[in-house]
């Protein structure tokens, strides 16, 4: 099993058919990375035992987790939306196998968070992505 934040970030990366290829990471925004941006990181996991004749503490789970992958450009407010649009495309097309060890994904929604102090405008979405996996 790979992380699943790494393997949101792959997915994404390699099903990217855009005219322009932004920069992929997990984790945090990087000031110093090429832009745009596009970064995977961890919102929440919920684990659930399955069955109930096992041990608790070898027992089988089912994890149901949900990602945050913000898109992040500057100044150019039409390919910020392109980028949101093109990470449901991705997801959306391979829900049923995202691969790393995930059994399923799903896009839930997304907001706009931008960053209207800087100049020029930083333009920022997060799109929120609940994938389910077992180990």
């Amino acid at each position: 099993m790979t992380d699943p934040k790494v393997a949101l970030r792959e997915l994404l990366e390699e099903g990217w058919a855009l005219d322009f290829k932004p920069t992929f990471s997990t984790d945090w925004y990087d000031v110093g990375s090429k832009m745009p941006q596009v970064v995977v990181s961890q919102v929440y996991t919920q684990p659930r035992r399955l069955g109930f004749s096992e041990e608790p503490s070898t027992a089988r789970r089912r994890f149901e987790a949900s990602y945050a992958v913000d898109v992040w450009i500057p100044g150019d407010q039409e390919r910020r939306w392109r980028m949101t649009r093109e990470v449901d495309r991705i997801i959306q097309a391979r829900c049923d196998s995202p691969g790393g060890g995930m059994e399923f994904a799903e896009v839930s929604g997304w907001r706009d968070l931008d960053e209207g102090s800087t100049h020029p405008r930083l333009y920022r979405s997060r799109v929120t992505v609940n994938v389910l996996y077992y180990g």
